[in-house]
C-alpha cells in the first residue's frame, strides 16, 4: 500500500527519513523552514555502516515546502523528526490541515509527546487524529553530508520500539514503522515507558559536563575570549561524544539513571498497574537496542566506548574568533535535553513527594548557566515562572499523579477503580 507520508523536520533524521522511505515507493513530503535547499530526491549512503551491504538508497520527494498547507492535507502518515521542545509548534502549525483519520508520530518520543500533541491539537485537531504514535530512539545515527540532498546512515539500530494512543492499536503502528523503515519492531505498552525511557535526557548532559566541567572557570579567568584549544580536546577530553566516554561521564551517568529508575519506582507503588518494564536501566537499555554493535558489555562505560552504533558521533561546539571550542549552547543537547529531559523527571519527582535528585538537580543547574534560564532553582525545586518553557507536566497543566497516567493505560482500564493511587490506601479513578 502506497502511502503519503509527511516529514517534518530539517536535520539528520529527515533527511534519512524522507530518502529513505521514499525510495519504497512511498508519496513523501517535506515540512521544512528551507525548502530552497531541498533537492526533488534525497540519497542516502551506508558505508562503513552494519547496513553497507544495503548499498545506497536514492528517494524521490512528492513536494518540499515551509507552508503546512501545501503538504498536510493529503498526508495519511505525518512524522516529526525534530526535536522535542519545537514538537508543539510544529503540531500547532499542522493543525488546521489535518486529514481525517490521520496517523501522527514522531522518530523520537520522549519529552512528552502525547502530552505535547493533546496540547498543541486540541479537541478538534485530536477529533481527526486516529493514532498518535513514536519511537523510543531514532532508527539510526544518521548525519546529514550535503543539506537537503544527502546524508548517511552510520549506525542502524537493529530494532524499533514502538509506542501508541489509545495503548490498543499498537501492534497496527507497530505494522506502520516496520513497514516505513525495514527494522523489526517491538511494542512498548505506554507513551509514560519512553518518556521515562533512561537515553538522551541523561546520557548528553553527563558526557557534555565532564567534556566542560571547568568552563566557568575558565570564562572567570579568560572573559569573552574563554574557550579549549582542538589540541586540547583532542588531547584531554577528547571531540568525540561517545567513542572517548571517560570514567566521570560514566559516574554521573549512573547517578542519573539511579534517579530516573527510583521515579519509576515511585510511580509504580502508586500505580501496580501501570506497565513500566520497558524503563530498563541504563546499561541493559543499550545493550537490547544494539545487541552485537556493543562489542565489551562488562560495564557501563565499556558499553558507551565500544557501541559500534555510537561512532563517528562529534561533540557539538562552536568557536570563537580566536579560533577556540566551547560548548554549543544553541544544539538540541540543552534545549530538547534539559527543559525536555531532565525538567520532566525532575517534575515528576516533586509530585511523587519531592523525591531527592542531586544528580538531576546539579546537571540542570550547570546547564542553565550557559543558556541564560533558571529552570532550577536555587532551592532545588523548578521555577514556576519559567514551567511554560519546559516539558514538565504542569506545563500540560497535569497537576495530580493520576492524569500524567492517564494516556499510558488501555481503554479496558480507563474508569476502572482498580487503576488509582494505592501508595495511601486511595483509590481513584482515572
Amino acid at each position: 500500500m502506497v502511502l503519503t507520508v509527511t516529514i517534518c523536520g530539517g536535520g539528520n533524521g529527515a533527511h534519512c527519513s524522507a530518502g529513505y522511505i521514499a525510495s519504497k515507493g512511498h508519496k513523501v513530503n517535506v515540512l521544512t523552514r528551507s525548502p530552497e535547499k531541498w533537492s526533488d530526491t534525497i540519497k542516502v549512503t551506508t558505508a562503513t555502516s552494519s547496513w553497507a551491504d544495503k548499498g545506497d538508497f536514492v528517494g524521490k520527494l512528492h513536494r518540499v515546502s515551509s507552508h503546512p498547507a501545501d503538504v498536510i492535507w493529503e498526508s495519511d502518515v505525518i512524522l516529526i523528526a525534530a526535536p522535542a521542545h519545537v514538537h508543539g509548534t510544529i503540531l500547532r502549525r499542522c493543525k488546521d490541515y489535518l486529514k481525517e483519520g490521520v496517523l501522527i508520530g514522531t522518530i523520537f518520543a520522549q519529552g512528552g509527546f502525547d502530552w505535547i500533541a493533546r496540547e498543541a491539537l486540541t479537541t478538534e485537531g485530536m477529533s481527526k487524529v486516529k493514532a498518535l504514535f513514536g519511537l523510543q530512539n531514532i532508527p539510526w545515527i544518521c548525519k546529514v553530508t550535503e543539506y537537503g540532498k544527502e546524508a548517511r546512515i552510520l549506525g542502524p539500530k537493529n530494532r524499533l520500539m514502538v509506542v501508541s494512543h489509545p495503548v490498543d492499536i499498537v501492534n497496527e503502528m507497530t505494522d506502520l514503522v516496520t513497514d516505513l523503515y525495514d527494522i523489526p519492531c517491538g511494542t512498548l505498552p505506554n507513551f509514560l515507558s519512553v518518556t521515562l525511557t533512561p537515553s538522551n535526557q541523561i546520557i548528553h548532559p553527563a558526557r557534555y559536563y565532564s567534556i566542560f566541567r571547568d568552563a566557568e572557570e575558565r570564562q572567570e579567568k579568560d572573559g569573552d575570549d574563554w574557550g579549549y584549544s582542538v589540541e586540547e580536546l583532542t588531547a584531554a577530553k577528547s571531540l568525540e561524544l561517545y567513542e572517548d566516554f571517560d570514567p566521570l561521564s560514566a559516574e554521573i551517568l549512573a547517578s542519573l539513571d539511579n534517579e530516573l529508575q527510583t521515579i519509576k519506582i515511585a510511580l509504580n507503588l502508586h500505580f501496580p498497574q501501570l506497565d513500566l518494564s520497558a524503563v530498563p536501566p541504563i546499561v541493559e537499555r543499550i545493550c537490547k537496542v544494539y545487541g552485537d554493535d556493543v562489542t565489551d558489555q562488562s560495564s557501563l562505560l565499556q558499553v558507551m566506548r565500544t557501541n559500534k552504533g555510537y561512532v563517528g558521533c562529534g561533540t557539538p561546539m562552536s568557536k570563537t574568533k580566536s579560533g577556540k571550542m566551547r560548548p554549543n549552547v544553541g544544539c538540541r543537547l540543552f534545549w530538547e535535553d534539559v527543559p525536555f529531559g531532565l525538567c520532566i523527571l525532575k517534575g515528576l519527582a516533586e509530585m511523587l513527594d519531592n523525591i531527592p535528585t542531586p544528580s538531576i538537580n546539579k546537571m540542570i543547574w550547570w546547564h542553565q548557566k550557559f543558556m541564560g534560564k533558571v529552570y532550577l532553582k536555587e532551592d532545588g525545586n523548578l521555577n514556576p515562572l519559567l514551567i511554560m518553557e519546559t516539558g514538565s507536566p504542569a506545563r500540560y497543566g497535569l497537576h495530580s499523579l493520576e492524569e500524567i497516567v492517564r494516556t499510558s493505560v488501555p481503554t479496558a482500564l480507563m474508569g476502572w477503580q482498580g487503576v488509582g493511587r494505592t501508595g495511601k490506601g486511595i483509590k481513584s479513578k482515572i
